[in-house]
């Protein structure tokens, strides 16, 4: 016998001896005439036997309501008609020696019936209340379960939920347990042990059966059987409701992936915007570089000749105005062959022709491409052991010599230009760091615009270039920058293929 049965018949012993000993003290109270007669004469017991026969009424025999109605409340009609049997032999003694009248052994006979119908609808009541409770809790137990659905957002969860909220809505709770299956899963209420009494309803879900409800009994009494209706209604409810939560996940997913789509699509259109503005650019380069560049070419070339001339026929011996002036004239021409060299090459990039490449020789060239003042130094950082790369190496040390130069062109005075190269997982960098004067924050987005400048010289096109050339040779540029200390250019490269790793 298991622990639970063991409580259950110590429950029924404690309601059998109360039960006695109600019946005990009914009877002594019954007798107390009898038992007061005995003690103290005959007067005495007159006094108390008027109550035997009050008008035709036995008034004593009422105390034997009290053990009836217990009885019908604690073991229901069966335990009232043989409580009212019970005291109807306890009235017959009464009856046969007190009484004497023949016509009175029909009262006990009769008051035992009044007593039976009276315990049998006492009985009838209470379980019609007990009645009325177990659907109050199986209503509650489905609202429970309903408010417990809308409260959990995963089926675990809610199925955790639901195997505790169920037992209560068992009269039996210390005797019931419950058990869910869904899809190989299993939820059990606290404290479950399987017994041999159970009850167990499919759980259909989308018209597919996907596991079961099983409620489990460790009682003797057959109360599970008049649960069959609930069980179906807990079936049918749990699985609605997992049913519910799991299309409310799946549409949470299909919308955090529409909003994914979303997003994605809005990024692609803004870099295809993007690219349509830079292509418009471009054309708008394109367009301006081919019907100026060799326009302009020409007149600079008459222009130089016309100014060596000048300098060949003074010999020297012009007045020093003249002579700055010549110079002027000179460097100005230079200037404009420059930008119009800058309009041809951005709009005539050619294929990059690759090989190997070593970085730091490529580095030092490029810095004797440009023209850098005595004031600002140039800080050598190179990694011993030079980083062999894949790039053309006209087109890479073009974009190095335009970072260099703006970076020198950024410092007004004394400054520093530190460069430093490196292996990172599956390419080389270089950095060049300066300490010039920065990019402000509204100009960050732009730098790599073509036509975009800040300097009151340039048409806005050499970092616009350098970034096409460094992104044509697999590259990729980026950079850092605080205003009034400088900005830090990283140009990333792939290396060589089978070249060792270098940390």
């Amino acid at each position: 016998m298991s622990n639970k049965d063991k409580g259950k018949e110590t429950v029924a012993n404690r309601h059998l001896w109360r039960l006695v000993a109600i019946m005990v003290v009914s009877s002594v109270v019954y007798y107390l005439p009898t038992i007061a007669g005995l003690i103290g004469g005959a007067s005495i017991q007159d006094t108390f036997g008027r109550l035997h026969d009050f008008y035709g009424l036995d008034f004593y025999a009422l105390v034997f309501f009290g053990p009836v109605v217990y009885a019908a409340y604690t073991f229901g009609v069966v335990g009232a008609v043989l409580t009212a049997l019970v005291s109807m032999v306890v009235l017959f003694p009464y009856a046969l020696f007190m009484d004497g009248s023949p016509s009175t052994m029909l009262r006990p006979t009769a008051f035992a019936i009044i007593l039976s119908a009276v315990g049998s609808v006492v009985a009838m009541l209470q379980k019609g209340d007990e009645q009325r409770r177990r659907s109050m809790n199986e209503l509650k137990c489905l609202y429970d379960i309903g408010r417990a659905a809308e409260e959990s957002d995963s089926v675990d969860k809610f199925l955790s939920s639901v195997v505790g909220l169920i037992p209560q809505a068992i009269n039996h709770q210390g005797m019931t347990r419950v058990r869910v299956v869904v899809r190989d899963k299993v939820f059990e209420s606290p404290g479950f042990e399987e017994p041999s009494r159970k009850l167990t309803e499919d759980l259909v879900m989308g018209g597919e059966v996907l596991g079961a409800v099983e409620m489990y009994s460790s009682g003797s009494s057959p109360y599970l059987k008049k649960q069959n209706h609930l069980t179906k209604a807990l079936a049918e409810r749990i699985g609605g409701a997992v049913r519910e939560i799991e299309l409310e996940q799946s549409l949470k997913g299909y919308y955090e992936q529409l909003e994914e789509m979303v997003e994605k699509r809005t990024r692609d259109l803004e870099d295809a915007q993007e690219k349509l503005i830079r292509s418009e650019r471009l054309a708008a380069v394109g367009e301006l570089a081919s019907g100026v560049g060799h326009e302009l070419r020409n007149p600079l070339n008459v222009m130089r000749n016309c100014v060596y001339l000048l300098n060949m026929t003074f010999d020297g011996k012009a007045d020093e105005e003249t002579l700055s002036t010549l110079k002027l004239l000179d460097q100005q021409v230079d200037i404009s062959n420059r930008i119009v060299t800058d309009l041809l090459n951005f709009t005539r990039v050619r294929p990059p022709s690759l090989a190997q490449v070593d970085l730091n020789s490529l580095v030092k060239e490029s810095l004797t491409w440009i023209s850098v003042p005595e004031e600002v130094a140039i800080i050598d950082d190179l990694v011993g052991k030079s980083p062999q790369v894949t790039a053309d190496a006209e087109q890479v040390g073009r974009a190095f010599a335009n970072i260099m130069a703006n970076a020198v062109q950024s410092m007004t005075g004394k400054g520093e230009l530190r460069l430093s190269t490196g292996v990172n997982s599956d390419c080389a960098w270089v950095k060049f760091e300066d300490t010039g004067c920065g990019i402000p924050d509204e100009n960050r987005e732009k730098i790599f615009e073509p036509l975009f400048t800040t300097k009151p010289k340039g048409i806005g096109l050499g970092l616009a270039l350098t970034k096409r050339l460094i992104e044509q040779n697999s590259g990729a540029i980026e950079f850092t920058s605080q205003v009034g200390k400088g900005s830090t250019f990283t140009v990333r490269l792939p290396l060589k293929k089978k070249e060792a790793r270098v940390a």
